[in-house]
Parts: C-alpha cells; structure tokens; sequence
C-alpha cells in the first residue's frame, strides 16, 4: 500500500545538516569527509524512485532521530544542479505521518524563496512490519550548517558584519513564512536550523587573477514545526492542549514567554516568531542564549544581559532588545517584493 504525497515541487529538512564546518564550492562533494555510515543505511550506488526523480546514492552524510540523511545525484538537474540531499525517515503511525506532511506541504507552499531551504520531491509508503518510510529530496546546501560555521569560529568570533548579513538572510526567510496567506509560524528558529550556500566568485582580471572570495547565503530550514498563527486560549483544556504542542514542537531556549507560560492566555503569532529571532541574534553574538543561566522566569521577565565580550555596537544590542516586551514586538518589515 503506498502513501504518496507531494509529488514534484519543492523542499527542506530539519535533520539536514552536514557533518563538517564550510565547504567550499563547487567541489564540496568530494571534499566532504565521509563519516561511519550506521547500520541500515543505503550503499553507495543504491538507486531510489523519491516521487518523479530517480535518484543515486553518492554517499551517507549524516544522521538524527529516526532519520538518515544522504547526498545524491538526481537523474536530470534541477536548478542548474545533479546533486541533491535525500531524507529517509523512519515513522512508527499515522499521526506521526500527519507530521512529515505537514512539513512537506510547508515545503511547497514556500517553493522558490531563495532563503529557504529548495524542496525537489517527496514519497512516503506502509513497511511490510508496520509504520511508514518517507523519503525527502531537497536542495544540497554545500555549506553545511550554520552551527558547524560558527563552530569553526571560536576563536576569531563572528564579525557584526558578518552577523548582520546571516540575520537579514534568515529574517528575510522568516518573512516569507509570515507573508503567506494565511501566514505561518515557524516555531522553532534557532541556529541549528539555518543551512549555508557557498560560492566562490570569480576573480576580476583586474585584480590580477588570485582565488576569489567566498561568498555565503544563509537558508531557513526544518519545517516539522510549522503551523498557522493560533488566537489567545479561552479555557484550562485550551491552554493544556497549546502547552502540549509547545512542548513537542518548539525549543525551550528560544520560547517567547507566551510559550513558556500558556496560562497568560495570550496568541502565539508571529510575535512568538520574531521573539526566536531575537535569541537567534543574541546567539550569533555571544555563542550563548540569554536565558542559559536562568531559564524560565528570565524568559517571562525579558531578564538578560550583555557580555562585555565580544564588544558590540549598540545598533546591535538594540536590535536584540527590540523583541521584548511583546507589544513592542515589530512585525518584520522587509518588503514584500523580497518574498
């Protein structure tokens, strides 16, 4: 019996990450370490029908959860690229199912963005055991993940310039998400969910030849969370059915307080969104979130501080207390054109 949905049109995944730090492009594919494939993965040269695309296994790149993530070649190229990433992901029931289309037709509905994360195809069928198989294919992102870039950084940190670039992109992703009609939520923004576009340009004859520049574009992925904008609870069971898939959905660190405490009875909107980016800034500044030390009543209070290191300016640092209070909370403002 098969299950089939989402049949060529678009994608992003959240288990997506590739384990090394920057890539260099073009040849990122051959640079990429190799890393000890599990038990039960496909073998190099494992042909696989994923919708409309048949697709090789080039090679294991990583693992998460109940999933397998692998770097392909597609049978004919899409967006000027043979190369693309597949997720297997093993689903024990119907309700989990539910969750795996939820975030395929996320997928879809945010096709041709440029800072999200390409959806290509998707297939999911019944195993003969039980539960259900689905398989992802989506944009190869030879960057790796934004993690593993900062990661790489730990001793010459970030520059604010550097900073302000990775945010404009992944707000400019955020946006696209909260322009739709209706408009949806992300729900779990946090920098392990931001994947990296490498190019090297060029040189200008006039410089003189020499290597070129590396030049970066930072994508929105993991898209499991994604839902529509929810109006402010009226009853207990209400609230406990908010706080439930609060739980399950979202990541404790960059919960706006609405999240933290459903019992104030307030929407979750794209103010909660706006929220996770405002930790997400803070984060590319300190390698820290703000609420690390104290949790949750930090989190309700809006209680935070500034390290002394490393030094920022105080754009910057306004513009990550731009988040709080929640009526302060600005809508993002990039222009629709860029969406």
């Amino acid at each position: 019996m098969m299950a089939s949905y989402g049949m060529a049109a678009s994608a992003s995944s959240s288990i997506y990450g590739v384990p090394s730090s920057v890539v260099p492009a073009p040849a990122a594919a051959a640079a990429l370490p190799v890393p000890a494939a599990p038990a039960g993965t496909f073998a190099p040269g494992t042909k696989i029908q994923v919708g409309s695309h048949r697709v090789v296994i080039l090679k294991y790149l990583s693992e998460g959860g109940f999933a397998h993530v692998y770097l392909v070649r597609l049978s004919a190229p899409v967006d000027g690229t043979d190369q693309a990433v597949l997720k297997r992901v093993a689903v024990a029931d119907k309700g989990s199912l539910r969750g795996m289309r939820t975030e395929v037709e996320t997928m879809k509905r945010l096709k041709g963005h440029k800072p999200i994360v390409t959806y290509i195809d998707s297939h999911a069928s019944e195993l003969r055991c039980g539960g259900y198989e689905v398989f992802l294919l989506m944009e190869y992102c030879n960057g790796g993940g934004l993690i593993d870039f900062m990661n790489t950084r730990l001793q010459h940190r970030l520059t604010e310039p550097e900073i302000l670039n990775i945010f404009a992109d992944v707000a400019e992703g955020v946006a696209c998400m909260h322009y739709l009609k209706p408009p949806l939520l992300h729900r779990d923004l946090k920098v392990e969910n931001v994947l990296i576009t490498a190019t090297t340009a060029t040189p200008s004859s006039k410089a003189g030849g020499g290597t070129g520049s590396m030049s970066r574009k930072f994508k929105l992925c993991d898209f499991g969370s994604a839902a529509q904008p929810r109006p402010a609870p009226q009853t207990a069971a209400e609230c406990r059915a908010i706080d439930e898939d609060v739980q399950r959905h979202t990541t404790m660190q960059y919960r706006s307080p609405e999240m933290v405490d459903v019992y104030r009875k307030l929407p979750i909107d794209e103010k909660s969104d706006i929220w996770a980016l405002g930790v997400l800034l803070y984060k590319l500044c300190y390698y820290t979130t703000p609420f690390e030390e104290h949790g949750q009543l930090a989190i309700l209070n809006a209680s935070f501080k500034f390290p002394s290191y490393p030094a920022f300016s105080d754009r910057i640092k306004r513009l990550i207390g731009g988040w709080t209070p929640r009526g302060k909370r600005s809508d993002i403002t990039l222009p629709r054109s860029k969406c």
